[in-house]
């Protein structure tokens, strides 16, 4: 399971430890998989931001909804989980 930054900072490095794991193969794909359940959130936070310097109403409206969507799905998932 993910942890946040703020969580991760109250951890001592001996509890840290016993999360993670030990062969580098297995750390690189357990952040890959976590970069992949993250990535719809990024890609629709850009394109909000994208569209509000833009100043492109309708695209920002589109984009905080995409955003949203994206929020509630990876609270469901995390929640399943």
């Amino acid at each position: 399971m993910p942890i946040s930054p703020a969580e991760a900072s109250e951890l001592d490095r001996q509890s840290l430890d016993e999360n993670l794991p030990l062969d580098p193969a297995r750390l690189v794909e357990r952040m890959r998989e976590e970069l992949r359940e993250l990535e719809p959130v990024v890609s629709a936070a850009t394109l909000a931001a994208v569209a509000f310097r833009m100043r492109d109403e309708a695209g920002l409206v589109a984009a905080l909804r995409a955003l949203t969507e994206a929020i509630d799905e990876l609270e469901r998932r995390r929640n399943d989980g």
